[in-house]
């Protein structure tokens, strides 16, 4: 197979920010589904914290017997989690997903023994001394301090709270959400201290589900030599008055060795002391970009741009690292990124949707990669024709005049689509209420892509209830699907283009 290797045409920056979170994996015979023994979920102390690591020679999970473990030589498995999150999604996820990545690293705000023999590395105990200074002088929580100084709190000891034990106490939700975004550079530098042998560094979060043999198969199509950035794109902050891009987090992101090594590289910086005299110092990568990750709102925008600064630009490989969940994927015209192209990695997939899904991938027996039109025929979405308490259009909606008949019946909203040339779904929506001569509120909503969407609780007061119910025109789902049949997989060439 010829290896892509890079070309630099120019200057493409990073730059602006956005984002969100998320989910669980399988592939192949090597998974299976596992519950984690909760009594393992504990806090280790600080002070006898090891980082768990294996050369992917000596693991002995029956479940991961043909898992190509030899392919762990030249991948580095990086999962970033937070202490805050979920025990489920996270038990889930080193059961099912990374169970059989025996180098795994794991990066977290806190020590802990997350199953399997791993403990999490507190990687924000090794930020250095410029983000914690004066941290304890500003009374008020901004978003800039308070995941920091919520850490610092908590970990506070006798004398210094950088090296005083853990304490019981835990960060909130938001506080570790704020907290989220100091991980990456030092998660970086870190993976890369850990295994600078690796050709390959791959990060992902407790909520990406991956697919390990798209994985490969997608590297081996390519030079580790060069310097690689992959990833779903995002738009970034600008750089020389371009704009650049960043790989959102919440799908995994991919770095090359040499793609590592120039962005770990130290700056020189020069200063003058108060007697005139020059300095020369270096700066680490973390150190260099405090400032700019103290004032961002995410990390995974904040290391594009440092990327970028370095001159390693982000590949864009949309959609084999996809945003959405999988209940979420916009299949059909309207989303036809998402039909012949192999799946890497999905985002938000709930606990519960990880069996089957694991099932499922490990049953594909093809030759071929995994492909979003194998998904498609999982999730039956040319046979489901109504669901109640359910909506499916909070994704590519649309909507017909407000005195349109469609909306005075969910008969009429069904047919409406079906007569629609762009309506391959819909939702319906009532509001009634109980007090004397109201009339109920309704609306039909159309949908141009295909996609399984997700229950919705009926809403309402004392006086008010709403209900969403959903159908599937089966009839015109099933023939676009058969006139659009795949033959081989389209593994798409780097490119910033995202239709998300």
């Amino acid at each position: 197979m010829r290896l892509i290797r890079r070309q630099y045409l120019g200057l493409v920056p990073v730059a602006t920010l956005f984002l969100i979170f998320g989910t669980i994996y399988s592939t192949h015979s090597w998974t299976s589904t596992q519950q984690l023994n909760r009594d393992r979920w504990s806090q280790r102390p600080g002070d006898q914290e090891t980082q768990q690591y294996h050369d992917g020679q000596n693991y002995d999970d029956p479940n991961c017997a043909d898992f190509p473990r030899d392919r762990l030589r030249d991948i580095q498995i990086v999962l970033r989690i937070g202490s805050t999150q979920p025990f489920d999604q996270i038990s889930s996820h080193i059961n099912n997903i990374t169970n059989c990545i025996s180098n795994l690293i794991v990066i977290s705000d806190r020590v802990e023994e997350i199953g399997n023999g791993f403990w999490s590395h507190d990687i924000i105990a090794d930020l250095p001394k410029v983000y914690w200074e004066g941290i304890d002088k500003d009374d008020d929580e901004t978003d800039q301090t308070a995941g920091l100084k919520a850490y610092a709190n908590i970990n506070k000891g006798d004398s210094s709270w950088k090296q005083g034990k853990y304490a019981n106490d835990r960060l909130t939700h938001r506080q570790g959400w704020l907290l989220d975004r100091f991980k990456f550079l030092p998660m970086v530098e870190y993976a890369y201290n850990v295994n600078p042998s690796a050709k390959w560094f791959y990060f992902i979060e407790a909520d990406t589900y991956v697919v390990w043999d798209t994985l490969f198969r997608l590297l081996d199509r390519y030079d580790p030599q060069q310097q690689w950035y992959f990833g779903s794109p995002s738009p970034g902050r600008e750089l020389n008055g371009e704009k650049t891009w960043f790989a959102y987090g919440g799908n995994g992101f991919i770095l090359s060795r040499p793609a590592i090594q120039r962005l770990v590289s130290k700056d020189p910086v020069k200063s003058t002391d108060e007697s005139g005299n020059a300095n020369r110092t270096e700066l680490s990568l973390t150190e260099r970009w405090a400032d700019l990750v103290k004032s961002d709102c995410c990390g995974d925008s904040v290391l594009g741009f440092a990327l970028a600064n370095k001159g390693v630009f982000l590949s864009g490989l949309y959609p084999i690292f996809n945003p959405h969940p999988l209940h979420g994927i916009p299949f059909g015209p309207s989303g036809k990124p998402y039909w012949c192209q192999p799946v890497l990695s999905l985002h938000k997939t709930w606990p519960g949707d990880v069996p089957g899904l694991t099932q499922f991938v490990k049953d594909h027996t093809s030759k071929q990669p995994l492909v979003y039109t194998d998904l498609f025929k999982y999730l039956n979405l040319d046979q489901v024709a109504q669901r109640d308490d359910w909506q499916n259009s909070d994704w590519n909606g649309f909507e017909e005049a407000p005195e349109a008949p469609v909306h005075e019946t969910i008969e009429a909203c069904a047919a409406g689509c079906h007569a629609h040339g762009e309506c391959f779904q819909w939702t319906y929506w009532t509001e009634t209420s109980w007090k004397y001569k109201s009339i109920p509120k309704k609306k039909c909503t159309f949908v141009r892509s295909i996609r399984l969407g997700s229950h919705r609780d009926r809403e309402g007061s004392w006086t008010t209830t709403a209900v969403w119910t959903s159908g599937w025109d089966i009839e015109k789902i099933s023939k676009w699907a058969k006139d659009n049949a795949c033959g081989e997989p389209e593994w798409v060439e780097p490119s910033l283009q995202r239709i998300y």
